[in-house]
């Protein structure tokens, strides 16, 4: 009944408020931005009942030196267990408490996983930065637009566009140490490069992206003797990304888009924890076709996908795993009138693997799953109020039909002479389809493995209180039942239920031109998580931006994560300070680029029992051409 009165109160609170002239938000919406991970389509966020966090281009290019999970573990609410560690460690993505398989990833709008996989989850250890125009993470329940996977957030990573010249290129190279605070010798560990080619011939786009990094110096699992060190476990990808566009018509485009990654990771005995010489070889292989049709008052789009990812290791005696899917997503945006929009669409997505472990032996075709997701989603915009609503029908071939919702107002309205002040509530619930190796590995005496089911209350608020100082913080409950769990060696349903409570908070402040001062907060509760391990009940951070002349910029930001809890242990509380600075030169042509990561040298654990990095630096320039 809290619950009811909860959403009753706060869309009944969003009516109530003072109303914005249309004018006004016009004026207002033009210098706010815009975003597309939280309703498919290009949409201001003054418009979203839901705080969308995005790293821009230029954000990203401040972060240089840096790995994609190393900027996302700065994102305010989204803990990347093990992006202090080597770099080749699996990693543990969180965003409210969800775990892997709860976070859906996006590639361009296009949801990527790996059926072959235990957890499902797509190996955010695959994408390199440079590749990357920008990153959207949208958090809360989201299953309405994208289905499984996305029960507690969704990231959305958005590749880079083609030049509208031509011909563009650029060459970015970097080198840097990568040692543990013990060892402090300094040494060239990581190396990277990356070229970039894009532009437009005729009525053909075009990009090509060539990537090769490789990273030593650090042994997976921490060393208990000073004296007798553990040998390195090296890392070593490449990735290979080409994508062609056709422009049929201004009204019409069509593409292909075609991926290739590699990584090769040395890795050391966690059962138990010793040196040992393990390694393992992943490959993926990704297509995408798209088509992208614009009428008078909407937009047509149409995805065909497939994925096909090789993983073999030679750990606890040799292990081969390979993933297939094949899917595509069509969806429609119409303009109703000037206040409303609808979205509607269909996704499908047809999963194989195989599995040839110690602990599983599954051959190809003989486990396979498919679903059918039809979907529907309205937003609504008047004087200041914006409601989405959606619903979405998961048609399952394992365990029938789940059907999800969500509601979601927001108000804007003009506080202490034109200061915007929005508030936003939401309702929704969410689901995590059971994956390949849960559903032929469930124990004999169940049946069918049911979806787990989440829903998700919050509420909060973005206000401008200044000109060059903005806030925002959001309030959040979830609650989740029948979790598929590990028992005796087979998977069941837990029918238990776990929830948690916490806030985010975030705050820009603008003091000069050329200063900006970041600072945000994460706090969560969890009662009957015991699986949500490596998890930090709080997380600080704060970063200040300072443009030191018109072709210097600096950073330095801090970063505090609480205490974890880890198979009945707790890992220490630890601080991290790191330094960065580029400088253009020769016409902005080139952009020398440095980085001092944890600075204070702190000793610590990102993950327990293996080593995480200490004292590094990172070296580098970016050539555009």
């Amino acid at each position: 009944m809290k619950k009811q009165l909860l959403i009753v109160g706060a869309i009944a609170m969003s009516f109530a408020s003072t109303k914005i002239t249309a004018q006004e938000q016009e004026k207002s919406e033009k210098l706010d931005e815009v975003v597309v991970t939280a309703t498919k389509i290009k949409t201001s966020k003054k418009n979203i009942g839901k705080v969308v966090y995005k790293l821009t281009s230029k954000q990203i290019e401040e972060r240089q030196g840096k790995s994609l999970v190393e900027i996302l573990n700065e994102v305010p609410g989204v803990e990347i267990n093990g992006n202090q560690s080597n770099r080749g460690q699996n990693l543990g993505v969180y965003i409210r408490g969800g775990r892997n398989k709860q976070v859906a990833v996006l590639i361009d709008g296009v949801n990527v996983n790996d059926p072959s996989s235990i957890a499902g989850d797509f190996d955010l250890r695959q994408l390199d930065l440079n590749q990357i125009e920008s990153i959207e993470v949208l958090k809360g329940a989201s299953s309405v637009l994208y289905g499984s996977g996305a029960a507690t957030g969704v990231i959305n990573i958005i590749l880079k566009k083609s030049s509208k010249k031509e011909f563009e290129g650029t060459f970015t190279t970097s080198f840097g140490s990568n040692r543990s605070a013990e060892h402090t010798k300094v040494a060239v560990d990581e190396l990277q490069a990356n070229f970039n080619f894009n532009g437009i011939v005729g009525k053909v786009d075009y990009l090509l992206g060539l990537n090769a990094n490789s990273s030593s110096g650090l042994s997976a699992i921490e060393s208990l003797d000073e004296n007798n060190p553990n040998q390195e476990d090296k890392f070593y990808r490449q990735n290979a990304l080409l994508r062609l566009g056709y422009n049929v018509t201004k009204k019409l485009r069509i593409g292909i888009e075609g991926s290739f990654n590699t990584f090769n990771n040395e890795f050391d005995s966690s059962f138990p924890a010793g040196d040992a010489d393990f390694y393992a070889n992943t490959k993926q292989d990704r297509a995408v076709f798209s088509t992208d049709y614009s009428y008078a008052k909407g937009q047509l789009k149409a995805r065909a996908f497939f994925t096909d990812i090789d993983r073999e290791s030679n750990s606890f005696g040799g292990s081969l795993f390979n993933g297939e899917v094949k899917g595509f997503e069509v969806f429609n945006s119409y303009r109703v009138a000037n206040e409303l929009s609808v979205i509607t669409g269909i996704t499908a997505q047809y999963q194989d693997m195989l599995q040839e472990a110690s602990f599983s032996n599954i051959g190809k075709g003989t486990a396979k799953q498919h679903f059918y997701d039809p979907y529907v989603s309205a937003n609504y915009s008047r004087e200041g109020f914006n409601l989405n609503a959606g619903v979405r029908m998961n048609i399952h071939n394992e365990y029938g039909n789940h059907f999800v919702y969500n509601v979601n107002p927001s108000y804007n309205f003009e506080v202490l002479e034109e200061k915007n002040l929005k508030l936003f509530a939401s309702y929704g619930t969410a689901f995590i389809a059971p994956t390949l190796s849960e559903i032929f590995n469930k124990a004999d005496s169940v049946d069918q493995l049911q979806p787990e089911e989440d829903y998700t209350v919050e509420g909060g608020f973005e206000f401008d209180i200044l000109d060059n100082l903005s806030i925002n913080a959001t309030y959040f409950y979830r609650e989740e039942t029948d979790k598929v769990v590990w028992n005796n060696g087979r998977y069941l349903n837990n029918l238990g239920t776990f929830n948690l409570k916490g806030i985010e908070t975030n705050v820009v402040y603008n003091p000069t031109k050329e200063l900006t001062i970041l600072a945000d907060y994460t706090y969560i509760n969890i009662n009957g998580g015991t699986s949500l391990i490596n998890l930090p009940k709080q997380k600080f951070g704060l970063r200040a931006n300072y443009q030191v002349a018109p072709k210097t910029f600096t950073s330095v930001s801090y970063r505090f994560t609480g205490e974890r809890e880890t198979f009945g242990s707790t890992l220490d509380s630890y601080s991290l300070v790191d330094l960065f600075v580029n400088h253009k030169i020769m016409k902005d042509k080139i952009t020398l680029f440095g980085s001092l990561t944890n600075v204070l040298n702190e000793n610590f654990q990102d993950v327990n029992a293996y080593t995480a990095r200490g004292r590094n630096f990172n070296l580098g320039l970016k050539v555009q051409f």
